[in-house]
């Protein structure tokens, strides 16, 4: 039996909405240097195979607008790390909910373009550095 679901744009919607809402209560963004495997999934928030913590930026309390036509959220302010917790090479991140307990989003970092975080001066944070986001989505591809 072949599958091949469709969901109309409205639904999309809803569902990004109440996704994005999610992170509302002291939602966070951890970006992290692995050098061995990225985790397959965000499914236990503890499991980062080892990976070391870079950076831990603090997500708006209205932490991603409403949902665009293109199933698009786009993240509020969200609040620079001032010292960055150790140096090395941002490979992936992930979004926590309720300050940082449940993982609700993980993706790999790419310098400029063609990641899930995408960074735009360098993949390489220094020991102590501020770490800043201007920007970020997550998008529901309607196929």
């Amino acid at each position: 039996m072949a599958l091949d679901p469709k969901v109309p744009w409205t639904s999309v919607q809803t569902m990004m909405d109440a996704y994005g809402a999610s992170f509302d209560t002291s939602g966070v963004l951890r970006i992290y240097d692995n050098t061995g495997a990225v985790p397959t999934n965000c499914d236990d928030a503890a499991n980062v195979n080892g990976a070391v913590l870079l950076a831990e930026l603090t997500l708006a309390a209205d932490a991603f607008g409403a949902c665009s036509g293109a199933g698009v959220i786009t993240a509020g302010t969200i609040t620079a790390d001032s010292s960055a917790n150790a140096a090395g090479t941002a490979s992936f991140a992930r979004y926590f909910k309720t300050g940082g307990s449940v993982a609700g989003f993980q993706g790999l970092c790419a310098l400029t373009s063609g990641g899930d975080f995408n960074i735009a001066t360098s993949l390489s944070i220094s020991l102590g550095a501020n770490v800043s986001c201007s920007a970020a989505t997550i998008t529901m591809l309607r196929e």
